[in-house]
């Protein structure tokens, strides 16, 4: 018996998506029960990937949709919630935890790599929780998982963005400072391959910006390196990245942030107003820094 009804799959959707869903019956390429739920691929404008959950009796519908991503309950969802309803599944009845407490620590072992090699996903979290102890490896790793090769995408581009995140966990546990300039350096390249309509990649950027800001305050890198990377990244490339330089003050120190200014002022001078979002971009880079009250020019 399922924990939802075709009245709490209407009441979700509202009647618009509800009718659309119901159409959808045909598209949904798989149906498998997980822990607590279900989850599919249905086939649409693109392949999306949907999961309904459990959450203390309540239904809740995810899918990887633009619409869903806006929040609402799409129709990809209610096709298989329809379908589950007609017992396509069960939501994941069977004690999956009482099956895997009874095992022992070498039959766990053998059951976790054995699925780690069927699964990329679970695979790449496991290489890098196990690279923590071995920078030189865990930095070729991250290369090769964040270089992209040809453009994504919206639904690429979500997943690409989970690769992202996965890495990101581990590079703050490490808070190395070259691996998450890498980081920043790949993901910046990849804004020009993705479709990022959401600003979900974009977001990422940020986030590893400000850890490899961290990371400078601890150990400091050569300033002047530092000032001329952070205009690079600001600058160049596809002009999503905007670098806030108050937050890199403790890793620039007084020498950096003189490069800084004098990269931007030098890049001012010879800014001839043909690219007018880069002028902007200027503009806003000697605002930010005539704004900070510790500097002294």
């Amino acid at each position: 018996m399922t924990w939802f009804s075709e009245a709490d799959l209407r009441g979700q959707a509202g009647d618009v998506s509800f009718a659309r869903g119901a159409k959808y019956l045909e598209s949904v390429e798989s149906l498998d029960d997980v822990a607590g739920g279900v989850t599919a691929v249905v086939s649409g404008t693109d392949r999306y990937t949907v999961r309904l959950r459990d959450v203390d009796g309540e239904l809740v519908g995810e899918c990887s949709c633009p619409h869903a991503a806006d929040g609402f309950f799409c129709k990809h969802c209610v096709a298989v919630g329809l379908l589950v309803l007609e017992g396509a599944a069960d939501g994941g009845a069977a004690d999956i935890r009482g099956y895997v407490e009874s095992l022992d620590r070498a039959e766990l072992i053998d059951l976790l790599v054995e699925h780690a090699n069927e699964d990329p996903v679970l695979f790449r979290r496991l290489s890098l929780k196990a690279g923590r102890d071995d920078l030189d490896a865990l930095r070729r790793h991250v290369e090769g998982t964040l270089r992209l090769r040809g453009f994504v995408g919206f639904q690429g581009t979500l997943a690409y963005a989970e690769k992202v995140r996965e890495v990101l966990a581990t590079a703050e546990e490490v808070m190395d400072g070259p691996l998450l300039c890498r980081v920043v350096e790949l993901v910046v390249e990849a804004l020009d391959f993705v479709d990022d309509s959401f600003g979900t990649l974009s977001d990422e950027v940020r986030r590893a910006l400000a850890l490899y800001a961290e990371a400078c305050a601890e150990t400091p890198p050569e300033p002047k390196e530092l000032a001329e990377w952070l205009l690079r990244i600001d600058l160049d490339g596809s002009g999503r990245v905007e670098v806030s330089v108050a937050d890199f003050t403790a890793g620039l120190g007084f020498e950096g942030l003189a490069a800084f200014r004098a990269g931007v002022d030098e890049r001012w001078r010879l800014d001839d107003g043909e690219d007018p979002y880069r002028s902007r971009k200027l503009q806003r880079l000697r605002e930010g820094f005539a704004a900070m009250r510790n500097w002294k020019a």
